[in-house]
């Protein structure tokens, strides 16, 4: 085992998406550096914004940043047939720099347990009837944490239920034109706003502790979609939405493989390791919150 080295905190990114916006502003909160990686070469170069680096998805680029990199998230999603694109593309790189590396991250989802027909699951609980996304993603975990044991990292991998937040939800839907939701009686399914994942990702990261734990990130309430459908149409004082039966809806095989999935995901595990109070913890209070704000 190579012994770590101290080092200023810096946050390497891999896949600067959504979530790891606001997962870089909590971060910079706590005066950790961060580096993010991205496709985008016209977002290259210092973002003001985030007061963040963003480097392009390519070996020279990633290894400069390796270079200081104390902590390192996962936020990019497997490539069928190949895995996870980080290990495929930098594992030696990775390895390279091994020693001064903390704590890695994996945003991996909650699609990993398949469907409990409703039932509640824990961290413990087994996948059954997974889909191609659930089975693409339990298998990069797999390959995370074996990368992980084998160096003696500190690793946190974060099963991550649907997520929304500013510029992304059903409020926004809704003003777009939005005027039909699908009914299925006893199907539900779980959410977490945003700020909520950079609150748990980030405290995590400060308190992690030797070998591999997994974490669900989800809300205290798991419900149908068509109730939050119905709640924020309230919100916008619009007519109620038409509904319409699921044996009935056509449905795209992404929408197919969502309502083939249920179950209700609990995030006590989380709480209680690190005394996490959610800033939404139901759909109620995050959408309260984002049309309190809307432009």
């Amino acid at each position: 085992m190579k012994q770590r080295i101290n080092m200023h905190p810096h946050l390497l990114i891999f896949g600067f998406g959504y979530s790891a916006q606001f997962i870089t502003k909590k971060a910079r909160q706590k005066n950790t550096k961060v580096t993010g990686t991205t496709r985008n070469i016209e977002a290259v170069g210092y973002n003001k914004a985030l007061d963040c680096e963003l480097i392009d998805f390519s070996e020279k680029s990633i290894e400069h940043a390796l270079a200081t990199t104390t902590h390192i998230l996962i936020s990019t999603p497997p490539t069928p047939g190949l895995g996870d694109p980080v290990l495929v593309n930098f594992s030696e790189l990775l390895n390279k720099y091994i020693r001064n590396i903390k704590w890695v991250g994996y945003l991996s989802s909650t699609s990993v347990y398949g469907d409990h027909q409703g039932q509640w699951v824990d961290e413990s609980s087994k996948p059954i009837n997974l889909g191609n996304q659930g089975k693409l993603r339990l298998s990069a975990e797999t390959q995370w944490i074996d990368f992980a044991k084998k160096n003696h990292l500190a690793m946190n991998v974060f099963r991550i239920a649907g997520i929304y937040g500013p510029q992304r939800n059903i409020l926004d839907r809704l003003m777009a034109g939005k005027k039909d939701t699908i009914v299925k009686e006893g199907h539900f399914f779980s959410r977490i706003h945003v700020e909520d994942i950079a609150l748990a990702v980030v405290t995590a990261m400060q308190h992690s502790n030797p070998g591999v734990s997994i974490y669900n990130l989800a809300d205290d309430e798991p419900a149908p979609n068509h109730l939050v459908d119905e709640y924020a149409s309230l919100l916008l004082q619009q007519p109620p939405l038409k509904k319409i039966d699921y044996e009935k809806a056509t449905l795209s095989p992404m929408a197919v493989e969502f309502y083939s999935q249920n179950k209700r995901v609990s995030n006590a595990k989380l709480k209680k390791d690190f005394n996490i109070h959610l800033n939404y913890p139901t759909y109620k209070e995050g959408l309260a919150h984002l049309f309190d704000n809307k432009d």
